[in-house]
């Protein structure tokens, strides 16, 4: 599956050679990927609920042990993107005023998201934290998804279709999903 997750990264070099920004079309083709690789690890809870017991989609449920190097992935080109764009603006003050302005800050609040649940993703740090805080802390993708998405809508070289296609299906099956969640808490109950 690593393999796979470094395909768009040879993409991206092939393609850079005919950007006329090499820079400015790094940094957001890499956001882009770190946004592809977040929607596409929170859609395998909700395939699965929905189709992993079909026949056919058995894929889905092998696709499950794979979430946590697809999140890495996705932390992986955060970085990536967050780097080249410091490199793009190596200037503290520029970087402050960066800051400022509420589509790079909620970037930069969805990536410090990002890396922290990449630094305790591995099963040393499942053991110190304990299961339940563990599963607590990486909840916060849920924030980190809204903050991507908030970035990618205020950002005016980003497509308001392409934030709409990836975000709103995705939003609508977790809803469903706390749905059937509620639905089969309150089944036990009775």
């Amino acid at each position: 599956l690593w393999i796979a997750c470094f395909f768009p990264l040879i993409w991206m070099g092939t393609q850079v050679v005919d950007s006329a920004n090499p820079v400015e079309y790094l940094v957001h083709a890499t956001g882009d990927w770190a946004v592809y690789f977040l929607v596409g690890v929170l859609w395998l809870s909700p395939l699965r609920i929905w189709l992993g017991k079909r026949s056919g989609f058995s894929w889905i449920k092998r696709m499950q042990s794979h979430r946590r190097n697809i999140g890495l992935a996705s932390a992986f080109y955060a970085a990536l993107h967050f780097t080249l764009h410091v490199l793009d603006n190596p200037e503290w003050e520029i970087l402050w005023k960066d800051l400022q302005r509420v589509y790079l800050l909620t970037g930069f609040l969805a990536f410090l998201i990002l890396l922290l649940l990449a630094l305790t993703s591995s099963n040393v740090m499942v053991r110190k934290l304990g299961a339940n805080r563990w599963k607590n802390l990486h909840r916060l993708v849920y924030f980190a998804v809204i903050l991507a998405a908030t970035h990618l809508f205020l950002n005016e070289k980003s497509s308001d279709l392409q934030a709409l296609i990836l975000f709103v299906p995705l939003i609508a099956a977790e809803f469903l999903r706390f749905g059937f969640w509620c639905y089969g808490y309150c089944q036990k109950k009775r």
